[in-house]
């Protein structure tokens, strides 16, 4: 009786510290998804911004330039057009210089223009070269503007920013495998001789394997939702704070990649760090196992 007590005990308590173990490390990698989906998420916003101004020929037709609009818009590069006429442009000038400069020159110098707002995934170098150049050809177009050199510095800080973040992520995710893998071995340690001895009366190694990955698929769903309640306990407790990176999340299912993205990581790297753990044991000769 006291010795079923305190075998329960000792089990009982090594499931509970491989548990906060394997939970403190999914932590650590929800932190990494969250980092990670603000980053792809500002990253997008950046490239989302990026607007092609078209100006059109003064002797431009508006049924020419509206059907014009219309076939842009059908392009896959193109999230918004926006047309300004001529009365428009001046309009707006007019307000920002506060004074009549169309009665001053007896004319009206600004051109009608098409705003393109290209889409984030058609925002590198390379393509918008190609869509300036290509609508360039069309009759309507008198010329393109675009900032160039800002762009190209835009890209190449967000190339270096997402090198430095993925080096940063592999990094911090495999320690995060090293880690669960520690973990879960130290778990089987005390069951190392129970597994010889199986191995020695016969048992296949798939038959020794499957309690233990049974067991080990439980502690990598256990720590995930403990992580997980964790994660979404500390936004909750600042959500006051964390307004904009709430935001964030809330688009394009970002939650939903975050829950899944930690349940996937406690319960394949669980999975795979309990089967090297017991094979490790089956393969260890008897007398190295003291």
């Amino acid at each position: 009786m006291s010795n079923s007590f305190f075998k329960t005990s000792g089990s009982a308590i090594s499931s509970f510290s491989t548990i906060v173990g394997i939970t403190l490390v999914l932590i650590l990698v929800g932190v990494l998804l969250i980092v990670t989906l603000l980053g792809t998420s500002l990253r997008n916003h950046y490239r989302g911004q990026v607007v092609v101004q078209v100006l059109l020929k003064d002797d431009a037709l508006e049924r020419d330039i509206l059907q014009f609009k219309k076939k842009i818009e059908g392009e896959g590069y193109a999230d918004a057009v926006t047309y300004l006429s001529k009365e428009q442009a001046s309009e707006m000038m007019q307000e920002e210089l506060g004074e009549e400069f169309v009665d001053f020159l007896g004319y009206n110098p600004l051109p009608a223009s098409l705003d393109i707002r290209i889409n984030a995934e058609h925002s590198e170098q390379d393509e918008l070269d190609a869509i300036a150049q290509k609508l360039e050809t069309q009759k309507l177009v008198h010329e393109i503007i675009y900032q160039q050199d800002m762009l190209r510095q835009m890209n190449a800080n967000l190339a270096k920013w997402s090198i430095g973040l993925m080096i940063i992520g592999v990094l911090l995710l495999t320690i995060a495998v090293v880690l669960i893998v520690n973990t879960i071995q130290l778990a089987i340690f005390s069951q190392r001789f129970l597994i010889k001895s199986m191995q020695l009366v016969g048992a296949t190694g798939w038959f020794i394997q499957k309690p233990f990955l049974k067991r080990g698929l439980w502690y990598g769903f256990v720590s995930s939702i403990f992580a997980l309640a964790v994660l979404f306990g500390v936004i909750y407790y600042f959500r006051e704070d964390l307004k904009e990176i709430i935001t964030i999340l809330q688009q394009q299912q970002n939650f939903l990649i975050l829950i899944c993205g930690v349940l996937a990581v406690g319960l394949v790297m669980s999975w795979l760090a309990t089967a090297y753990a017991v094979r490790r044991f089956i393969r260890t000769e008897a007398a190295k196992l003291h």
